[in-house]
Parts: structure tokens; C-alpha cells; sequence
């Protein structure tokens, strides 16, 4: 029988929407001046594409984080209602 999905907690929610809007909050700032995203940072990397990969990753990142945090929190509520003698 199919476990039931596991909801994360508000605060797992929060780090995930924080983590993720500060990053996107600089992009937009980085977009509305044209001669700071063409700072070169290395070879033909330039500052906004530099900011954009960085942004990728922790958009990555912190969805891996928070889909592991909620797979893990709904193990255990799962194994004790079963052991509890059934589900929903």
C-alpha cells in the first residue's frame, strides 16, 4: 500500500522561498543596470552570467535540500501508523 505524501513543515517552506528570492532579488538589481552585468569576470564570463549560474545552482541546491527534508520527514509518521494498525 502506498505511503500518504508527507507535507513539509512551514519552516522548511520558508528557508526554501528565502534562500531562493534573495539570489533572484540581486538578478534584478544586476538587470536594471546594463554596464554592472557587463563586468567581465573571467575571460568572457561577465558578472550577470556569472550571477545567473550561481542562481541555478542555488535554485538546485535548496530544491534538493527541501525534497529530501520532506522524503525524510514523512518516513517515520508513515512507519508508526502502519505499525499503529493501518492507514487512512
Amino acid at each position: 500500500m502506498p505511503s500518504a505524501p508527507s507535507r513539509p513543515s512551514p519552516r522548511d517552506t520558508r528557508v526554501l522561498v528565502t534562500v531562493n528570492a534573495l539570489p533572484l532579488a540581486v538578478g534584478v538589481l544586476l538587470s536594471c543596470s546594463t554596464s554592472l552585468g557587463e563586468i567581465s569576470v573571467y575571460g568572457r564570463l561577465t558578472l550577470a552570467m556569472g550571477w545567473a549560474l550561481t542562481q541555478l545552482v542555488v535554485l538546485v541546491g535548496a530544491t534538493w535540500w527541501y525534497e529530501s527534508r520532506a522524503a525524510s520527514s514523512g518516513e517515520p509518521a508513515s512507519a508508526s501508523a502502519s505499525s499503529a494498525g493501518g492507514a487512512w
